[in-house]
């Protein structure tokens, strides 16, 4: 006998779940990027938003009749691969990149080379970026697993560019102080990063040698 899917649902409108769910993360997320109000109060909106979030996750249906030949579990598993291959090929492509001389064709302050920490951090971000693509893969609009990427390449590209440059660095929006058209790198860069790891989770999706999941008979 094979159960392979979970029909309970959440108490309340799953709508007003989600609402609750972002906007208290959101609020926690701000106060503790800006520093405004109790750094206690944004922890404890944080905890709030990810409890609302495994309520919504907790009560979705699961199994291969909902979620075909991926589960959940072995799409975070492939688009954390994913994300780490990706990751990798933006550190060849940003050298190749500088070693042409494009960034000095543009103006832009693009270094080559990368410290320990910061290969580590960047392949770790890439990561993780890429267990959210996994989470959010059969959600995605796209013809293609690669197009799925792209598009959601577009929340890092925006993060780095309106948080991480301006806010953190201090070299303004869009990181303008390093270049006028610095973004261009950073959208094409992150592009790439989410074409590759898109198409690593599209490949376990249609290949029989992936590591994919299978229902347990009981």
């Amino acid at each position: 006998m094979s159960d392979t899917t979970r029909e309970a649902a959440p108490p309340g409108s799953p709508f007003l779940w989600r609402v609750v769910s972002v906007a208290t993360l959101g609020a926690g997320a701000f106060m503790l990027a800006t520093g405004r109000g109790s750094t206690s109060l944004a922890i404890l909106l944080g905890i709030a938003g990810l409890a609302g979030a495994a309520v919504l996750l907790g009560g979705a249906p699961y199994g291969p009749e909902i979620e075909g030949p991926l589960d959940l579990s072995a799409r975070l598993g492939v688009g954390f691969l994913g994300g780490v291959l990706g990751a990798l090929a933006t550190v060849v492509a940003r050298a190749a990149l500088v070693g042409l001389g494009v960034d000095d064709a543009l103006d832009v302050i693009l270094p080559a080379g990368w410290t320990g920490a910061e290969l580590a951090t960047h392949v770790g971000s890439g990561a993780v970026w890429g267990m959210v693509l996994g989470f959010l893969y059969p959600y995605l609009p796209g013809a293609t697993p690669g197009g799925r990427g792209a598009l959601l390449s577009l929340l890092p590209s925006l993060y780095v560019l309106l948080k991480v440059y301006p806010v953190d660095r201090g070299l303004g929006v869009f990181g303008v102080e390093l270049g006028t058209w610095l973004f261009l790198f950073v959208f094409g860069l992150n592009l790439l990063w989410g074409a590759v790891t898109g198409a690593t989770v599209g490949w376990a999706e249609t290949s029989e040698e992936a590591p994919v999941a299978r229902p347990i008979d009981a």
